[in-house]
């Protein structure tokens, strides 16, 4: 019995032994995957913080991306086969005037003025035919009715599973490029017309000086008094080609501008009565707006035909009753003098030839009326602008303030 004891306590403290080892060594485990969790814990966050960061760099990066799409000094527009526009920025749709969201799914084609519906379409067949760039100028209709005209530059793209084909197009808003272009070209031939009359005009007036002057010896002479009225009449035709010749004359590129200190409301209040009893002679009205103004350096001779060439201009533009606003005015550091009809605008082709010398829509019109002011304006480092609508045309002529100002 008592060996029996003695094994079972010896048995008891072996298990005890053994329990106590086996609970020490799973502490051990338990604790050795403690910090093993740890550590990949805190491997996991900086993981996560790392990707955090980059998610937020990436978002970052999009809006980046975004904004300089979006906002980019050109349009942007995803057109697909058939010409519709799948995709648009701000200033695509801004260049149109309407919202991108109304845009999307809307052909192209209804935005082309009608006159540049055939570029438009043959601009799309080449895209097609071509896997090249295409680039076409043409004009579009904006939400306000205003024509602008715009480059279109697309080039052919591939969907991702090679089926369809769409094109990134730019759209560049060049209706300033083209002004300036126009403006270019008009006084290259003004400065072309210019040299022709400091070159021919006085050797055409000299001939003709003789012959007026030998019809006039005829028409007195008593065996001519039968032909008197024919004889008059050559006088007055001549007289009428002597002053076309003279108004060419005043585009001559070496004449030169007799400047003087004078102030351009001194100078529209000597013409009054002169301008008021052409606008009653024909029914018409004038209306003055004299502002205050610095003084300018001006040829008097040159501003009076100036300003009764505009105001004639605009005399004629009206039916009667109309009435013509004079209107001087400074405006920063120029003097402004403006005239401005009730008649019915002037149209958009007519209005590309404006200034061009024998160019005209009068009937007995000569076309060196307007030539002859933008050619006055240039030798008093004026501006002409031209603003009109079916309601009537105005006139800016547009004079730098001399610094320091008279």
């Amino acid at each position: 019995m008592a060996s029996f004891k003695k094994s079972a306590k010896y048995e008891m403290t072996r298990f005890d032994i053994s329990q106590q080892y086996t609970i020490n060594s799973f502490k051990g485990e338990v604790s050795r995957l403690r910090d093993e969790l740890e550590t990949k814990e805190l491997d996991l966050e900086a993981k996560c913080q790392a990707l955090q960061e980059a998610l937020e760099e990436l978002e970052e990066s999009r809006n980046r991306y975004a904004a300089l799409y979006d906002f980019a000094p050109v349009g942007y527009v995803t057109i697909d086969d058939k010409g519709c526009i799948q995709e648009a920025n701000l200033t695509g749709a801004s260049l149109i005037g309407i919202e991108r969201s109304q845009l999307i799914g809307m052909p192209l084609l209804v935005y082309v003025t009608k006159s540049d519906l055939k570029l438009f379409l043959d601009h799309l067949r080449r895209c097609k035919r071509r896997d090249e760039k295409v680039i076409t100028e043409l004009s579009l209709m904006t939400k306000n009715g205003a024509p602008i005209q715009v480059q279109l530059l697309s080039a052919p793209h591939k969907s991702t599973d090679g089926r369809s084909r769409f094109y990134k197009t730019v759209i560049t808003d060049i209706t300033q490029r083209k002004h300036y272009e126009n403006e270019l070209a008009r006084l290259d031939r003004l400065n072309l017309v210019g040299e022709m009359a400091a070159g021919i005009g006085h050797e055409v007036r000299n001939p003709m000086t003789t012959v007026r002057g030998f019809l006039q010896l005829y028409r007195d002479k008593e065996a001519f008094a039968q032909y008197k009225d024919r004889f008059d009449l050559m006088i007055d035709e001549l007289d009428r080609a002597n002053s076309i010749i003279t108004e060419f004359l005043s585009l001559a590129k070496n004449k030169t501008a007799d400047l003087k200190a004078q102030n351009l409301n001194t100078i529209l209040e000597h013409l009054s009565p002169l301008i008021q009893s052409d606008a009653r002679v024909s029914d018409k009205n004038i209306h003055f707006l004299l502002e205050e103004i610095p003084y300018l350096f001006l040829d008097e001779k040159e501003i009076r035909q100036l300003i009764l060439n505009h105001i004639r201009n605009g005399l004629e533009a009206m039916s009667p009753g109309g009435e013509l606003t004079i209107r001087t005015f400074r405006d920063g550091q120029e003097v402004v003098l403006s005239v401005q009809d009730q008649g019915k605008g002037i149209e958009s082709n007519v209005l590309e030839k404006i200034g061009t010398p024998f160019f005209t829509t009068k009937d007995n019109g000569t076309g060196l009326g307007l030539a002859v002011c933008y050619s006055i304006a240039a030798r008093h480092n004026a501006v002409i602008n031209i603003e009109t609508s079916p309601t009537g045309t105005t006139f800016f002529v547009r004079f730098p303030v001399p610094e320091p100002p008279l």
